[in-house]
């Protein structure tokens, strides 16, 4: 079915509830501020954003951006946006920053291994760069903290160049985590929180037998643990 412009097709039902939804896929971005505000002005009309139109995530709108049941909004100019009425900013703004959120999480396990190899590979060198700078004008207590890190940066770094790191999936007793995927904000800008891990660090280190363990979360797969 192909997607049409607004991101809904059909009317609500007399539940309330919007009916037939499209899905869309990872590239179903909608082209241009036109179509987003077709599709937002569709949103208000329908039970399932009554939240969000007064600025709160609820379970439902996270549901329908996890699962990517929303086409990806774009960003506003100045003009469309002042152009909408309170609730239908407010329904932008939530399901925007949640589509951000969301996307922003990875969806494997084998994802969120490779996001992090690429994250170390790309700015560890000039981090490190950076700090060895930092060392020939700081107090010698702080320099002996940044040589510590240089030498944490470079040991992750040489563990992601040799294909060192390794991913594994955790059970509760080590790792949990807090799934807000929330979003605030209004006339100047919205923020969102995502999601918060709290971590046994000594347990882990144990149980994989290193120092160096780095635990995760993704509200797609669960609680995880990178370790080198």
């Amino acid at each position: 079915m192909a997607p049409i412009s607004d991101g809904f097709e059909g009317s609500n039902r007399a539940s309330g509830a919007f009916s037939a939804l499209l899905t869309y896929s990872a590239s179903g971005a909608l082209s241009d501020g036109t179509n987003a505000i077709a599709a937002i002005k569709a949103m208000a009309k329908s039970s399932a954003f009554r939240n969000a139109a007064q600025g709160s995530a609820d379970d439902e709108v996270r549901a329908l951006v996890r699962d990517g049941k929303l086409a990806e909004l774009p960003a506003l100019d100045e003009a469309q946006y002042a152009g909408l009425s309170k609730s239908e900013q407010s329904i932008y703004g939530v399901v925007r920053t949640l589509q951000g959120l969301y996307d922003a999480m990875p969806k494997t396990i084998e994802q969120a291994l490779s996001d992090r190899v690429k994250s170390v590979l790309d700015t560890y060198p000039e981090s490190i760069a950076r700090m060895q700078d930092q060392l020939s004008s700081v107090s010698p207590a702080e320099a002996e903290l940044i040589k510590q890190n240089i030498v944490g940066y470079q040991q992750e770094l040489e563990a992601a160049l040799q294909g060192r790191m390794q991913i594994h999936a955790t059970d509760s007793s080590m790792v949990t985590a807090t799934e807000e995927f929330s979003a605030s904000g209004g006339e100047f800008g919205w923020s969102g929180r995502g999601v918060t891990v709290h971590a046994d660090i000594p347990a882990l280190q144990r149980a994989y037998g290193t120092k160096n363990v780095l635990p995760g979360d993704s509200p797609y797969f669960g609680t995880y643990v990178i370790t080198w």
